[in-house]
């Protein structure tokens, strides 16, 4: 896990609407931004923006079904990077 990775990763998920964001995917499962703008007071451009923050961080990923984009979380990369993230601070930790 590179710094570049783990900077991406946490600016991501340190946002608060782009946690809920992604806590609403894992809750109901794929959903378009149309969906999931009707859970939050914020606009479908606002949302498109955090869902391509997300993207970028590799935390969602997307399928186009029809006409429209489905989002979902990708719960093995996500565990896999808090994984790694934990093992590098135990790495870090003293021993005494």
């Amino acid at each position: 896990m590179d710094q570049a990775t783990i900077t991406r990763f946490l600016t991501a998920m340190g946002d608060e609407a782009r946690l809920q964001i992604a806590m609403l995917l894992l809750e109901k499962g794929p959903l378009n931004v149309g969906d999931i703008a009707g859970h939050f007071r914020l606009s479908r451009p606002t949302i498109s923006h955090h869902l391509k923050v997300l993207k970028d961080a590799r935390i969602v990923q997307s399928e186009k079904r029809a006409q429209e984009i489905f989002y979902r979380v990708d719960i093995a990369y996500v565990a896999g990077q808090l994984r790694e993230l934990a093992d590098l601070l135990s790495d870090c930790a003293p021993n005494g």
